[in-house]
């Protein structure tokens, strides 16, 4: 788990793999939630941003009285009925 300080740019990234391990670009949506130590979720279901075919990335910087502790981060990709997610951590 990666540790950062406050008012720090956290760079959440993704890979999307489809089930032959290539990169793809899901047809729907790639979203983000993160949820700060307190349970109050500080990114409600963001858009992520697109780099190249399959690569994402969200641009977290919290604020100087942001709660310290681990945050939890849910990534979503989803391709119509298919739905796949991702769970990391950082503090």
């Amino acid at each position: 788990m990666a540790d950062f300080n406050r008012t720090e740019t956290v760079v959440c990234s993704i890979l999307v793999k489809n089930a032959a391990g290539t990169l793809t670009s899901p047809a729907t949506s790639t979203t983000i939630t993160i949820t700060a130590p307190t349970g109050t979720v500080v990114v409600s279901a963001v858009g992520m941003t697109l780099d190249a075919v399959g690569t994402y990335h969200y641009d977290y910087t919290s604020a100087a009285g942001a709660a310290p502790g681990v945050y939890t981060v849910k990534y979503i990709a989803t391709d119509g009925a298919r739905v796949t997610i991702a769970n990391c951590s950082f503090s």
